[in-house]
């Protein structure tokens, strides 16, 4: 494209923006949060670019008197910074009343928000094209329904149209911002699910992101039903055959997403790389595009593009990497919401939870929990999972109450399922573990291992003794405060009796005559050098933690047949993950001591292993039973 050309289309676009932003409270204190010391004046030249007008009332700013610039030094007051590219117009408390009775009190928002409401009504009226930019969806949802003439859009999107079309240096950080700023919309969306149906204020706000122009008088899309071209689409990227027709109404979509349908045969070391290509590939062909087929090729190539983020997200998930993972999780979740995909909005926010649990945030992870259930409700799947991570997030973070519901709630979908349960439990016991948090684990195998019982499912059972005996391993005296306060919740998930309580009870005793044998000292052990193999047949262990003393480190391992194990490395750069699990097999000849009496009470260890060739040990990324 000519410079020429460029500028024209960039004064034809700019005419059809909006000449007024009506900006609420909420804008600004995201502002206050993300901008950086160039984010005042990026806003107010991308506005002068754009011919455009920022408006307020007098309530924003009592509600943003005490917002500041938190990334700025010294961190001005946000008014001080922003009040010369402010036009503030004041409202009446009569025109605030007369809109609430028109809207009904009890569906009313607040009055600053309805002094917003006015004057965007106002301005429109004399004939400016508005937007009102606000993340509350009320607002949204309550003008459309009294037919108020202006439009809506999230802060994140107010950004974003500010960056399209504003300097070009300015373009990259208002694009940060925006993102940033969409990050804090959807967790707090997420977080009020159980409020208000949050699947439609997703939408509004995806939807409010991809708007852009209107297509082209002369094109014939417009008649064909969008939602049988994304289905078409879909179709022909997964190798069946589609009507000519479809075909033909897509142009050139097949040819532009083509590399979407490759990361099906993608393998896990390229699957990274080959997303980032892909993503590229289809940005570049989707660019010339008008608004209507780009929205049908994202949201056709979105349960592709949401698989392959949540994918991503659990292998950095596994190996330790929460930050990561949260970065995939949060976008795979983003596009699920492109297409309704319950299932797997409902997984994305599940495994976010436990990033957000392990990171210490534990009303964010119950949140999150609370929303993935309400999800598995919808499409009745994975229900006692969800509703009881939900319950341990909730003790976790002191909402007792909260937690007890929780808990009921799940005895009543356990009662008559239990060998559905079992497995549920069984799988949500897993990834805690997977998250390094052995203490809830275990009281979540201990309900699991009593519904495998009551429903004879003695392979799960077998499992499921396993697995507490692990867990068991890797508590510490440290840990028996919250183990007791867990067990006092988790007990009541399930209620067995009978002949099912006596097998039980059988089951715990086998765990605990295990458990007393394992902690007696090896009664073997040697100083010369031997063959791993005469300690640990398979050479493999899995890491319970490490323990780091200068450059030396002792790392705490756990087998089936022996129990604990120390294994001394003097001098390693090994970083001991705690948030994951590893196994770690040894390769090389040992020697085996008796360890001290204090690393024996605190690590329950029986022995310390010393290699021969330090090098000669590797970590893995352990592999759990799908």
């Amino acid at each position: 494209m000519t410079r020429q050309n460029a500028q024209c289309l960039m004064r034809l676009v700019a005419t059809m923006l909006p000449t007024v932003w009506v900006v609420d409270s909420n804008c600004f204190i995201h502002l206050g949060s993300h901008g950086d010391d160039k984010a005042i004046k990026d806003i107010s030249a991308a506005c002068k670019q754009m011919g455009a007008a920022l408006h307020v009332t007098p309530g924003v700013h009592k509600e943003v008197a005490t917002v500041r610039m938190k990334k700025w030094n010294n961190k001005p007051r946000l008014l001080d910074v922003i009040a010369e590219i402010l036009t503030t117009t004041p409202v009446s408390d009569d025109q605030i009343r007369g809109l609430a009775q028109r809207i009904g009190e009890r569906a009313s928002p607040q009055d600053v928000d309805l002094s917003l409401m006015v004057l965007a009504s106002r301005l429109a009226g004399q004939g400016e094209d508005v937007v009102l930019v606000s993340d509350d969806y009320k607002m949204t949802t309550t003008g459309e329904r009294v037919h108020l003439p202006f439009r809506t859009c999230p802060p994140s999107t107010f950004f974003q149209r500010l960056s399209e079309l504003g300097p070009k240096a300015a373009r990259p950080r208002l694009r940060g911002l925006s993102r940033k700023v969409r990050a804090e919309e959807m967790r707090y969306a997420i977080s009020r699910a159980g409020q208000y149906d949050i699947q439609s204020k997703l939408t509004w706000m995806i939807d409010s992101l991809l708007q852009s122009k209107p297509a082209p008088s002369a094109a014939k899309t417009d008649a064909t039903d969008d939602t049988a071209l994304v289905i078409a689409l879909q179709r022909h990227l997964a190798g069946e055959t589609v009507k000519k027709s479809r075909l033909k109404a897509l142009a050139h979509l097949p040819d532009i997403c083509a590399p979407v349908s490759a990361l099906l045969q993608t393998n896990r070391d390229e699957l990274s790389s080959a997303l980032n290509e892909a993503q590229i590939k289809m940005g570049m062909g989707l660019a010339p595009v008008n608004a209507q087929l780009s929205s049908i090729a994202h949201r056709a190539v979105a349960p592709t593009f949401s698989r392959v983020e949540t994918a991503l997200g659990l292998m950095a998930k596994e190996d330790g990497n929460h930050a990561r993972a949260r970065e995939h999780l949060i976008r795979g979740l983003h596009h699920a919401t492109l297409v309704d995909d319950d299932d797997a909005e409902m997984n994305a926010m599940f495994h976010l939870g436990l990033v957000e649990l392990v990171s210490g945030d534990t009303q964010k992870s119950a949140e999150l929990f609370e929303a993935s259930s309400v999800e598995a409700s919808r499409i009745k799947s994975k229900q006692v999972q969800m509703v009881l991570a939900s319950a341990i997030a909730r003790q976790l973070n002191g909402d007792d109450e909260a937690a007890a519901n929780h808990v009921a709630h799940c005895q009543t979908l356990v009662e008559g399922n239990e060998s559905v349960a079992a497995i549920e439990l069984e799988n949500l016991g897993n990834s805690l573990l997977a998250v390094g948090r052995p203490v809830l684990a275990l009281e979540v195998f201990d309900e699991a291992l009593e519904c495998a019982t009551e429903s004879t499912d003695t392979d799960v059972a077998m499992r499921l003794t396993e697995s507490i005996a692990r867990c068991d391993a890797a508590i510490t005296g440290d840990d028996a405060a919250q183990l007791k306060r867990m067990r006092s919740l988790l007990d009541k998930v399930n209620n067995i009796g009978g002949q099912a309580a006596i097998s039980f009870a059988a089951e715990v005793s086998a765990i605990e005559e295990r458990r007393s044998w394992q902690e007696e000292p090896l009664a073997d052990v040697w100083s010369d050098w031997q063959d791993s193999s005469a300690l640990i047949p398979d050479a493999t262990m899995e890491v319970l933690r490490g323990v780091k003393q200068d450059d030396s480190l002792l790392l705490i391992c756990y087998n089936s047949e022996i129990g604990n194990i120390g294994i001394w490395l003097p001098d390693s750069d090994i970083e001991a993950i705690d948030a994951s699990r590893h196994t770690v097999s040894i390769n090389t000849r040992i020697k085996v001591a008796h360890p001290p009496d204090s690393l024996k009470r605190e690590h329950r260890i029986r022995g310390i292993v010393a290699l021969e060739d330090e090098g000669a040990i590797s970590l893995q990324v352990f592999e759990a039973r799908d």
